[in-house]
């Protein structure tokens, strides 16, 4: 009986654990490298694969007066490379946050965001100061800014895509009181979106989307 029950259970098991598995269109990260000039910042990215999740955290050394974010994205249809999508986009920190702090839409995704960690709030961006024997747990320091296992909504329908190549370029460069841009970070991420098993889902707010039969 003990040799059977031994058998069966792990069985089950497997059995269960299949039919609560979903197909799932996810990163598997290649190639990471990020970068900072420790002169203004210094910051690390994490990528949890089991979960999964992003860790983000960055220390300020000296007062930003303003940043502008450089991104280029490259994505490929592995079956057919002729399908392609690329972005090259500049964009201002400081007016995203002016802006997020006057409409709907950006009080709603900034919100969300905000709730993984403690983020950017205002312009210029202040550097640290604070003593550490003075710290209080979850209190937010100024000048220390971190987003802890932050991911996007997730919908199964993306299983039925194409998988993809990515490469993602991310820059920031400080603008000072001149219009002089400096680059201050330079990261970079390449990789593929497959089709995955899984068992955690993060639907997030696609949830709230109404079902179609």
């Amino acid at each position: 009986m003990l040799l059977y029950t031994a058998v069966l259970v792990p069985v089950l098991m497997a059995m269960c654990h299949g039919s609560l598995a979903e197909k799932m269109m996810r990163p598997k990260f290649k190639d990471i490298k990020f970068w900072s000039d420790e002169k203004f910042v210094s910051h690390k990215v994490v990528y949890d694969n089991s979960d999964p999740h992003l860790n983000f955290s960055m220390e300020v050394h000296q007062e930003l007066h303003d940043v502008d974010i450089h991104v280029e994205v490259r994505i490929t249809n592995k079956q057919d490379p002729y399908y392609n999508t690329n972005l090259n986009t500049t964009l201002n920190v400081c007016r995203i946050l002016g802006f997020a702090n006057k409409s709907p839409v950006g009080r709603f995704v900034h919100g969300f965001i905000r709730e993984f960690g403690n983020i950017v709030e205002t312009c210029p961006i202040a550097k640290g100061r604070y003593h550490w024997h003075r710290i209080h747990l979850k209190r937010k320091l100024q000048g220390s800014y971190f987003i802890n296992k932050f991911w996007w909504p997730e919908d199964p329908t993306t299983a039925m895509l194409p998988e993809l190549e990515f490469e993602i370029i991310w820059q920031a460069m400080h603008v000072d009181a001149s219009k002089k841009r400096t680059l201050i970070m330079n990261d970079h991420f390449g990789g593929d979106f497959v089709v995955q098993d899984v068992n955690n889902l993060k639907p997030g707010i696609f949830a709230m989307l109404p079902k179609i039969a």
